[in-house]
């Protein structure tokens, strides 16, 4: 009878250890975790390169409150690429990628939000999306915090360019988008393809194609980069670590 028992406890560690061996990020989860370093490296560049030049000269109250919440927001985006990196450092096939990025020329505050309000929601799909594309818990971990981060600044920014930010007719959640779309150059919320420089490629999914029923985001126009509040042309800036 004591046999069985421990033979039972050496059965249930060996498992555990077996199970636990499989949370670690894996060499598969190397184009994920680039990636998410790439729009992460995206959209701190587009705040790093455009806060100062677009709200310095606005000596208004409300505006000058605001950019410190911005400065804050900045703050968080480069916690993020700094968690990228360090969970990359488990993964040695994992490569930094070399990014030209292209950013909208933006010469109001109304442009400014319009721009970042489009890039946060899409970022905050990507992320949603990258977590059905990875191999471990830890990554999917991280995707889902980057993903909670930046949703709740395309909420904060959303609410002065968008009135119907949470509308009644609602028929979604909050959007998912796969890596692929995200590379895609459609001028709508869901993707950068316009700006990210063709410096990314798409991981595979473990799972072919992935659908979360009903309740699925589909890329929407309601926040478009490019209309009459924000200038259409661009400048390209080299990819850089804001920390």
């Amino acid at each position: 009878m004591k046999f069985f028992s421990l033979a039972g406890l050496l059965l249930t560690a060996v498992t555990a250890s077996a199970a636990n061996s499989n949370c670690a990020p894996t060499s598969s989860d190397a184009s994920v975790l680039e990636f998410a370093w790439g729009l992460s490296d995206f959209i701190g560049g587009y705040y790093n390169s455009t806060v100062n030049s677009t709200f310095s000269s606005n000596s208004n109250a409300t505006i000058a409150a605001y950019k410190k919440v911005l400065w804050g927001v900045e703050k968080e985006n480069t916690l993020g690429s700094e968690a990228i990196e360090l969970l990359s450092k488990k993964v040695t096939e994992f490569s930094e990628p070399d990014c030209q990025f292209n950013y909208p020329k933006v010469n109001t505050t109304q442009a400014w939000a319009w721009y970042a309000y489009h890039f946060e929601a899409t970022v905050t799909g990507a992320f949603i999306g990258l977590a059905g594309y990875t191999q471990s818990p830890e990554v999917s971990f991280l995707m889902a915090r980057l993903a909670a981060s930046h949703s709740a600044h395309a909420t904060l920014i959303g609410n002065k360019v968008n009135s119907t930010l949470f509308a009644q007719n609602a028929t979604s959640l909050v959007g998912a988008y796969s890596p692929a779309q995200i590379l895609s150059t459609r001028n709508q919320t869901g993707s950068l393809g316009l700006y990210l420089g063709e410096c990314l490629t798409a991981p595979s999914s473990p799972c072919g194609s992935l659908r979360i029923g009903p309740l699925a985001a589909t890329p929407t126009s309601s926040v478009v980069a490019g209309t009459s509040s924000a200038s259409g042309s661009s400048s390209s800036a080299a990819a850089k670590k804001y920390y």
